[in-house]
C-alpha cells in the first residue's frame, strides 16, 4: 500500500500518563451469536509506539442476553493527556445504558439520554483520577475529550440486521457491499479546497443536534465501526486501504489475528492509533472462519 511506515519496537507508556489504569498496546475481540459475527481491534499507532504513549483509541462490542448487539467505539483527542480514560469510560458506559433501558431487540434508543449520560461519565472519572472534591466539566472537557460513535445492532429471523448509529466527533462508520464503501456518517469535514480539519469536538462536550443513521444490513454486506486512524487512510475505499479490506474483509470472516493484522496495515504518514470495528449478519458467514464453504460479500 504506497510507501510502508518505519519499523520500530513499542515502548511501554510513560509515566506522564501514569502507569494504571494498565494500558494495553492491542486489543482484540471477535465472535458469532449464530445471527451476527462481529471483529474488533484496537491498536496503537506508529507515533504513540515510538513516544511511549498510550493507546487513545478503545471499544466495546457487545450482545445483551436479547440478542441486542452494542458497538462503540471512541478516540481520545490527541492533546488531552487523559484522553484515552475519557475514551475508555465512554465505550464502556454505552452497554451499560442500553442494557438498562432499550434492552429488547428493536426498542427505541433515547439517543440524547445515551449521550448525555456518556458526556456526564467522563467527568465524573475526570473527578476520581485529577482527585478533585467535585466533577469539573472543563478540567474534563481539557483532559478527557474523545469521539464516540454508537451502533445498535438487531438481528432480523431472514439473515439481516437493523442498524442505527450516531456519533460525536470524527469518527466514522461505513457499509461495505459490491459497491464498495458508503459513509454512514459525516466523520472529518473538508473545506471546499478538500482539506480535512483536525480540529475536533469530542465528549464531554454534547452537540446540540445528534444525526442518527438508520440503515439495513443485507446478508453480503459488512457493517464496520472506526476511528480515524481507520477512516483517514481509507478515504474513499478506492485505494490500497479499500483493496485490503475488501481482501480480508469481504470473503468470509477472517480469524481474529488476521483481522487484526489487517487493521495494523503500515503506510507512510498515517501513524494514528486504529480502531475497527465489522459486523456480518446471518450466521452463514461463519463457515468461512470455521473452517467451512467461504461466501464472497462484494
Amino acid at each position: 500500500m504506497g510507501t510502508p511506515g518505519p519499523r520500530l519496537e513499542p515502548k511501554p507508556t510513560s509515566e506522564k500518563f501514569r502507569s494504571f489504569p494498565f494500558r494495553p498496546d492491542t486489543v482484540v475481540d471477535g465472535w458469532s451469536t449464530g445471527k451476527v459475527t462481529v471483529r474488533g481491534a484496537s491498536l496503537r499507532g506508529h507515533a504513540h509506539r515510538y513516544y511511549g504513549q498510550p493507546r487513545q483509541d478503545d471499544f466495546v462490542v457487545h450482545v445483551l442476553p436479547t440478542g441486542r448487539v452494542v458497538v462503540a467505539v471512541a478516540d481520545g483527542v490527541g492533546n488531552c493527556v487523559h484522553a484515552h480514560v475519557g475514551a475508555t469510560s465512554a465505550v464502556r458506559y454505552v452497554p451499560h445504558w442500553v442494557q438498562a433501558y432499550a434492552a429488547e431487540v428493536g426498542s427505541a434508543i433515547d439517543w440524547d439520554e445515551l449521550i448525555r449520560g456518556a458526556a456526564w461519565t467522563i467527568v465524573e472519572q475526570a473527578k476520581t483520577t485529577l482527585g478533585l472534591e467535585e466533577p469539573d466539566r472543563t478540567a474534563a472537557a481539557r483532559d478527557f475529550s474523545t469521539t464516540l460513535v454508537v451502533a445498535i445492532v438487531d438481528p432480523r429471523d431472514d439473515g439481516s440486521a437493523d442498524v442505527r448509529i450516531t456519533d460525536v466527533g470524527d469518527s466514522g462508520a461505513w457499509l461495505l457491499s459490491r459497491e464498495g464503501f458508503e459513509s454512514l456518517i459525516a466523520g472529518k469535514s473538508a473545506d471546499e479546497g478538500g482539506i480535512t480539519s483536525s480540529a475536533v469536538s469530542g465528549l464531554p462536550r454534547v452537540p446540540q443536534t445528534l444525526q442518527v443513521r438508520s440503515v439495513v444490513l443485507e446478508p453480503g454486506e459488512v457493517l464496520l465501526v472506526g476511528t480515524d486512524g481507520i477512516g483517514d487512510p481509507l478515504g474513499s475505499g478506492e485505494g490500497g486501504v479499500g483493496n485490503l479490506f475488501k481482501d480480508v474483509l469481504g470473503v468470509g470472516v477472517p480469524s481474529l489475528l488476521e483481522f487484526a493484522n489487517a487493521a495494523d496495515f503500515s503506510r507512510e504518514t498515517f501513524d494514528d492509533d486504529r480502531t475497527l470495528v465489522a459486523v456480518w449478519p446471518d450466521a452463514a458467514v461463519a463457515a468461512g472462519a470455521e473452517g467451512g464453504d467461504s461466501q464472497t460479500y462484494y
